[in-house]
């Protein structure tokens, strides 16, 4: 039986935990109609999660009884990579829908960037922030990926130097597969790696012509075209897992 996760404000460190979030409150007691004597998974969201057996049910608040402090998960095994996403903002729902599986698949950062070819340069923060969260919750994650400040994309080249792998992906056909991104070669020994995701229409010349001279790796995710919130969600999984 699937055990519910929720991820907040919580303080893990006592035996008896408080539940006050009203979105909490309401998840489990109108929609999923738990009970006393229910499992769920607390996480605080920066390492630490909690088996918590529902106690007392009070309009405003519900306590738990806390059974197993646990800070790592069959997950954390590749959260110590640092998997920093620069994805250009896309269209409302492909850009959220990028966020949300680039969160199951192991992210660690993502920063939206604006390229010369972005048209949509607005976000709705909040959203993506609960998307981000709810993504975190809903695969078992005990660390809530960050959503960073919109970047230019010349910021954002520099921000991204300091990874160990830096990969600008380029639709042109003639590149090859990062050897990053090849059957889990050079993964292993990665802490930290840099993707660039262009907008609808890719990268200018020009933009490429930068992060080349930045000491980026031009690279290509294979012969078809993708879009980029296929291509986001594609080069994050295989830079977090490597197969």
């Amino acid at each position: 039986m699937k055990i519910h996760r929720f991820i907040g404000d919580f303080n893990l460190s006592k035996n008896e935990v408080e539940i006050t979030n009203p979105e909490n409150i309401k998840q489990i007691k109108d929609v999923l109609r738990m009970e006393k004597g229910d499992l769920i998974i607390l996480s605080d969201g920066r390492g630490t999660s909690a088996e918590v057996t529902l106690d007392s049910f009070f309009p405003d608040k519900i306590t738990g009884i806390t059974n197993s402090n646990f800070s790592r998960t069959v997950l954390e095994k590749f959260e110590h990579k640092q998997v920093n996403l620069y994805l250009a903002i896309l269209k409302k729902e492909n850009f959220e829908l990028a966020v949300q599986k680039a969160v199951e698949c192991g992210v660690s950062n993502i920063i939206p960037i604006i390229t010369e070819r972005t048209i949509k340069t607005g976000l709705n923060i909040s959203r993506l922030e609960k998307i981000i969260r709810e993504a975190s919750e809903q695969c078992g994650r005990n660390v809530v990926p960050v959503l960073s400040p919109i970047l230019k994309f010349e910021n954002a080249l520099a921000y991204g130097i300091s990874a160990e792998e830096k990969i600008i992906f380029h639709t042109k056909n003639d590149l090859t597969l990062h050897p990053l991104l090849n059957k889990g070669e050079g993964t292993k020994n990665t802490k930290s790696v840099s993707i660039f995701i262009g907008p609808e229409g890719g990268f200018t010349g020009n933009e490429i012509k930068l992060a080349e001279k930045a000491g980026y790796l031009v690279s290509s995710l294979g012969p078809l075209v993708l879009r980029g919130e296929t291509a986001a969600i594609v080069a994050t999984y295989l830079a977090v897992h490597g197969v």
